[in-house]
């Protein structure tokens, strides 16, 4: 009986240290998985703020800093956001790039887009 304890406690040693291997790659994937998620979604909405104030700039004509300021008021969430906007002849192109807040960060924090559109001739 004594050998058969003995088996049961060594077994349970084993399983406490792969767990303590395991544990932290578990818990690495899980929050890769959520940073990519919220990666995913600030891209989505640096390419939607850039895309809104480029058709904002080129259908009504607004000022420039109309346009900065929707690409601004889409992107709160975000850190350290830039909006460029340049008009050319004929066209509007609107940069917004920004700094998404990870927990994992792998030097892919920085997120940018960019718009172009052409402008209404009244």
């Amino acid at each position: 009986m004594n050998r058969r304890t003995d088996r049961h406690d060594e077994r349970g040693l084993s399983q406490s240290a792969q767990w303590a291997v395991l544990a932290p790659v578990v818990m690495l994937t899980l929050l890769g998985v959520i940073d990519a998620g919220i990666w995913l979604h600030a891209r989505s909405t640096v390419q939607q703020a850039a895309m809104t104030a480029a058709e904002s700039q080129a259908l009504a004509g607004q000022d420039l800093g109309q346009a900065e300021r929707i690409a601004r008021s889409m992107t709160g969430e975000l850190a350290e956001v830039a909006v460029t906007v340049e008009t050319g002849t004929g066209r509007v192109t609107v940069n917004v790039e920004a700094r998404v807040p990870l927990a994992l960060d792998l030097g892919l924090a920085r997120v940018g887009a960019s718009a172009t559109r052409a402008t209404e001739h009244g």
